[in-house]
Order: structure tokens, then sequence, then C-alpha cells
């Protein structure tokens, strides 16, 4: 397949992703009580449990993405540096076909290793700083985890580099000793 082909196929998937979008954000806007936030992306419709999340997690320093694009899907909320969506479940997904359709849509985003955790609304609507509370945990234990990574990840090419560098600087001192 060539280049053209190519870029022509990633243009039209992303203005089909454009589309969806654009359609559930009117959905979003035309429901009575949606709220329309302002969040670093732009604005945003929400549910009002998901702008009652949404503002317990500002209050615990968290900067979740909304409505953030995972293998044709939106999350809620996502964190995308460690891979953790956050869905804010309504009465709608009490529905049986509903609910298959959230676990196959979870299925696939843990394909994609992601995690997701869902909150119930009532959950959400009585107790949200606690739903904020236990995903900044879950964030800053995730960050944690790929800092130490990180960090393990570099003693291990600086060992590799002095491993390399040792029988040059044995040839060095071997060359220039002093008798």
């Amino acid at each position: 397949m060539n280049l053209g082909r190519l870029i022509v196929r990633d243009l039209n998937r992303q203005s089909r992703r454009w589309g969806v979008y654009g359609h559930m954000q009117a959905e979003a806007a035309a429901r009575p009580e949606s709220k329309q936030v302002q969040t670093p992306v732009g604005p945003v419709w929400m549910s009002p449990i998901e702008a009652q999340l949404y503002q317990a997690m500002l209050q615990e320093r968290l900067d979740p993405v909304p409505q953030f694009y995972i293998q044709g899907y939106y999350a809620d909320f996502a964190f995308p540096d460690v891979g953790i969506a956050v869905e804010a479940d309504g009465a709608v997904h009490q529905d049986p076909a509903r609910h298959q359709h959230d676990r196959k849509r979870d299925w696939i985003l843990r394909r994609a290793g992601w995690t997701v955790m869902r909150f119930h609304g009532t959950t959400i609507y009585h107790k949200a700083s606690n739903c904020a509370y236990v995903i900044k945990k879950e964030v800053e234990g995730r960050r944690m985890q790929a800092a130490l990574r990180a960090k393990e990840l570099e003693r291990r090419r600086q060992a590799r580099r002095d491993a390399l560098r040792l029988p040059f600087r044995k040839i060095r001192e071997f060359l220039f000793r002093r008798p």
C-alpha cells in the first residue's frame, strides 16, 4: 500500500472520529441537565455526575483529559501517561444491554493496555471526593512505578556504558602507566 493511501485512510478515520465526537457532544448538549464545563482542552458537555467527578478530581490536583479517544471509544476521563480511563456510570448503565456493552468496551480497553475505573452515579453524587481520592491514589501509584522503572532503566544503561568503557580504560592505564 502506498503512502498516499495511508494518509487518506488516516484522514478519513480522523474525520469520522471528530464527527462522532461532535455528534456525541451535540447529544449531551441537548439533554436539559447537562452542563458545559470549561476544561484545558476547551468546553465539554458533561452529565451532572461527570461534572461533579471532574470538579472533585480538580480539587485533588489531578489533571484528567475529558472525552479521551481510545480504540474506537471515548472514555469520560483519562490519564494517558499512566493508562487509566475513568468512567462515571449513570442510571442508563443499569440496563443489561448497556452493561454487556460496557463489559465489551472494558475488555477492548484492557487489551489496549488501559485500566478502567468505573464509579456509579450514586457513589459520585454522595461521595465524589472519595472517588477522586481513589483515582488520585491509583494515578500517583502508577506514576511512581513509572518513575522507578525509568530510574532502573537509566541505571542499567549506565552500567552497560561503564562495562563497554572498562576495557578501553584498562588499555589506557596500561599504555600510560609510569614505570
